[in-house]
């Protein structure tokens, strides 16, 4: 009797741990992405870091790895990676980074919110990758913050990427 009973309750307890595992991943973007709502209808913070071309907020971690021009930037977070997009042709209300989203990877996209105020567009959006990575992406206009982290650091990641994104400017502007 109790081997039946437990042959029952493992896999029981497995799927009952699965379901756990992939609501923490839903309510941790649920959550990233209500941040980055707050974060986009915000002021933005002031600039901490740049490059030859571009000003902008970094938050605690984040460092500046690389630019290459005036629309690239690469940043590092631990082993982790992250890249700006600007395009400085695109208005603080353009959709060109969304709509591309939606034509090129719409099968991928697990969760997206939009964001709209004052004549800006903004988004947040996080794709599943593989098992244990998602791609988090931040955008407001012609800005685009991306990169690709571990299912435990979405949550963070979605906000500290709208920071990023919200406070990307031209120097000198």
């Amino acid at each position: 009797m109790f081997r039946q009973c437990t042959k029952l309750f493992v896999p029981a307890l497995l799927i009952l741990n699965m379901a756990a595992c992939g609501n923490s991943v839903d309510s941790q973007i649920s959550e990233g992405l209500s941040d980055a709502d707050t974060i986009f209808n915000a002021k933005p913070e002031s600039s901490t870091a740049s490059t030859e071309h571009l000003q902008f907020y970094l938050p605690k971690g984040y460092q500046v790895k690389n630019s290459s021009d005036e629309t690239n930037v690469i940043l590092s977070k631990g082993k982790q990676t992250y890249a700006i997009f600007f395009n400085p042709n695109e208005s603080k209300k353009s959709q060109h980074f969304y709509k591309a989203l939606q034509k090129s990877e719409k099968e991928e996209i697990v969760k997206e919110q939009t964001y709209k105020k004052d004549n800006r567009f903004g988004f947040a959006t996080v794709l599943k990758k593989d098992q244990e990575n998602y791609e988090v992406i931040a955008s407001t206009g012609g800005v685009k913050v991306t990169g690709l982290v571990k299912t435990e650091e979405v949550n963070d990641t979605i906000s500290e990427l709208m920071t990023i994104a919200h406070s990307v400017q031209l120097k000198n502007k």
